[in-house]
């Protein structure tokens, strides 16, 4: 089994941040499992643990918001990756802005988008939410690359 999740871990991937509201204020987590689903109507798949407070908040309200983080937003990564937001209000970590309709993204992300589920699906330990993408910004930087180990808890 360790094999096989270090031979998971070469799969490249980025680095985001999902984005809920919670209570009236709001919630950040930590992601690397996302990917494009559809051109038309822009979609993409976010993959969040069951246990994760994050996919309570999206099932309870049906959109997120995803930040692309850049290279050398390591800390944003981290500061928002090893901790539950059931304890910690991990937006007063990081510098964040609120999207229409007022879900925070990360400033200086590579790109920012809000989303709307349209498809959850259980699959073992995640929950895959589909997502059509309402509204989006992009910059310039360049997409921070996942590396195993560096935002989350081992486990």
């Amino acid at each position: 089994m360790k094999e096989i999740l270090k031979c998971m871990d070469k799969i490249p991937q980025g680095v985001f941040l999902v984005g809920t509201k919670k209570g009236k204020g709001y919630n950040l987590m930590t992601a690397a499992f996302v990917t494009q689903v559809s051109f038309n109507p822009a979609s993409i798949a976010v993959s969040v643990a069951n246990n994760h407070y994050t996919a309570e908040l999206i099932r309870e309200q049906e959109r997120f918001s995803l930040s692309v983080l850049a290279e050398g937003q390591e800390a944003e990564a981290k500061a928002c990756g090893f901790e539950s937001g059931r304890k910690t209000d991990k937006s007063k970590r990081v510098q964040t802005h609120l999207m229409a309709p007022g879900l925070p993204v990360l400033d200086g992300a590579a790109a920012a988008m809000v989303c709307r589920v349209r498809q959850v699906v259980k699959y073992e330990d995640h929950t895959v939410f589909f997502a059509e993408i309402e509204v989006a910004e992009e910059t310039e930087a360049k997409p921070l690359p996942y590396v195993s180990g560096d935002y989350f808890p081992a486990g």
